[in-house]
């Protein structure tokens, strides 16, 4: 019993294909192209303080720095990275801070 008596459009798979049967190919999507990681942005609703300076996040400072997010948290236990402060149960870093923090790792290195 053949394939083509149950499902007459697709040959079975000892069937030759002919010239005017293509075979079939999976398709698939394009390689995305290597991207810069993302930059810190400000959103319409992020934390800001009364200078209208926006407060980074973990993810933020990890992205400027080039690092992992647990990294971030890493240095913070130990008392090393970028000086952070808490509001409420959040992390929060002033930009110049952690500019101020990679100048001097730069300075001491």
């Amino acid at each position: 019993m053949s394939n083509n008596e149950h499902y007459p459009e697709q040959p079975a798979l000892w069937d030759e294909s002919t010239p005017d049967s293509a075979p079939m190919r999976r398709r698939t999507r394009p390689r995305p192209e290597a991207t810069p990681p993302p930059q810190p942005t400000a959103a319409p609703d992020s934390p800001r303080h009364p200078g209208g300076e926006r407060l980074w996040t973990a993810a933020d400072v990890a992205a400027y720095l080039g690092v992992p997010v647990k990294t971030v948290y890493a240095w913070r236990s130990r008392g090393r990275g970028p000086k952070g402060f808490r509001i409420g149960k959040h992390l929060r870093w002033r930009v110049a801070a952690v500019f101020e923090w990679s100048l001097d790792q730069e300075r001491n290195q």
